[in-house]
């Protein structure tokens, strides 16, 4: 018998019909009658697991601001098809909802016990941001900034420096030293020459001396000598 071939979930299944078939009941007229009952059971199981899959993916997907509706209508076409209680579809679709939106649920005073609920206050909730968001004025704040860079670099590259006087930057940014620095250097005396060290220069002036001593010696003889002459 076919039924007795059936495995896991169908042979749970198909085991009180057994037992039927066992006491002579009669429970399908055809084979045809028995499938109909079997993917009628089975397909139905099938699809609520698909749907809870998709809801699940639907819920954890992005949304945007001003788009609750939507995610509301998508979510209940699918929620319908899972076998989900009326609390946990609430706490799905919570889930699926921007940060902004359910930090107005967690403040609110009053009790959001119902799916239901949930998504009446979501999409007010919803409504409202959006509004504000649109009011609020269209600012191009960032084109001015960037017009703003601009201009104050070009005003730098014709300023002069004060401490240089090149073009291109100022003196907060100048790499050469304080004008007082500069004068100091431009106007101070400069060092006294230390004598050479030239080893030819030293032997001239050896040379010199030696012959400044010769010839104190000679006048010093011909000194001598006219003293004796008697002049």
């Amino acid at each position: 018998m076919v039924l007795n071939k059936l495995m896991d979930d169908a042979a749970q299944w198909a085991g009180p019909h057994i037992i039927d078939l066992a006491d002579g009941k009669v429970i399908w007229s055809s084979v045809d009658v028995f499938e109909t009952a079997f993917k009628a059971h089975f397909c139905v199981v099938d699809d609520k697991k698909a749907a809870l899959t998709k809801l699940v993916k639907l819920c954890k997907a992005s949304h945007k601001l001003g788009m609750v509706k939507d995610y509301t209508a998508s979510f209940n076409a699918i929620a319908v098809r899972t076998p989900l209680s009326d609390k946990d579809k609430r706490a799905h679709y919570v889930d699926g909802l921007l940060y902004k939106i359910q930090n107005e649920f967690a403040v609110m005073a009053h009790k959001i016990d119902t799916l239901k609920k949930a998504q009446k206050v979501a999409l007010r909730i919803d409504q409202q941001l959006a509004e504000h968001v649109e009011a609020m004025p269209k600012t191009k704040g960032w084109g001015r900034c960037g017009k703003q860079v601009a201009a104050d670099q070009h005003r730098s590259e014709e300023r002069s420096c004060f401490n240089c006087s090149e073009k291109g930057h100022i003196q907060r940014n100048c790499k050469k030293p304080p004008r007082g620095q500069q004068a100091a250097t431009s106007t101070a005396t400069p060092p006294n020459p230390t004598p050479s060290s030239n080893p030819s220069t030293s032997d001239e002036l050896v040379a010199l001396h030696s012959q400044l001593k010769e010839l104190s010696n000679h006048i010093a003889v011909v000194s001598l000598a006219k003293k004796k002459e008697g002049f």
